[in-house]
């Protein structure tokens, strides 16, 4: 559940966006999001946003000199609303559930597929025509590698996951042999 600050300014720019060009929401989705992992990938920049003795119009100054002209309108002052309110530290949570927002309004379901090895493209193409039907959105997948699943497949959208990987079979195979033998 989201909560009342990515939801307030998750919402804003999301009505924004709608309410003037709605072909822009994909573009959006993913500026916002590349802007969360660099912000994310420098915590002095989170930490220079939090400092009282830093003025709002230097922050805003070291924000624009960083973003402006590589960003589209929208994200752009919406990444000056952020740094102007004090809450560039809550940009992950918003990206996350603006994104969800597109989505849910575009008809895509982001799912994540865990494999021991990577999948053919006739397997991704089998997997996400299955998942689109399943779900009734257009899918976009990303692949995981984790050897650790033995084999099978996990599937991850949103907060369900679909694990038929041959770990969580020997998981349930033990669990059961143990309740036969205690």
């Amino acid at each position: 559940m989201a909560g009342l600050v990515e939801k307030t300014y998750g919402d804003a720019l999301f009505e924004v966006i709608l309410e003037e060009d709605p072909s822009k929401l994909s573009d959006a989705k993913a500026e916002l999001s590349a802007v969360d992992s660099l912000i994310s990938g420098i915590p002095e920049l989170i930490k220079l946003s939090k400092t009282p003795t830093v003025s709002k119009e230097e922050k805003l100054g070291i924000m624009g000199d960083a973003f402006k002209g590589k960003l589209s309108e929208y994200v752009y002052n919406f990444i000056m609303v952020l740094t102007e309110a004090g809450r560039l530290d809550e940009i992950g949570h918003i990206s996350k559930y603006f994104g969800q927002r597109c989505n849910d309004y575009l008809g895509i379901a982001d799912i994540t597929v865990i494999t021991c090895e990577p999948l053919s493209e006739s397997a991704k193409a089998g997997l996400s025509e299955k998942m689109s039907r399943l779900l009734g959105k257009k899918i976009v997948m990303t692949e995981k590698i984790d050897k650790s699943i033995i084999g099978g497949i996990v599937v991850k959208n949103g907060n369900t996951t679909l694990d038929g990987s041959v770990r969580a079979k020997l998981k349930a195979l033990r669990t059961d042999i143990g309740s036969v033998i205690c």
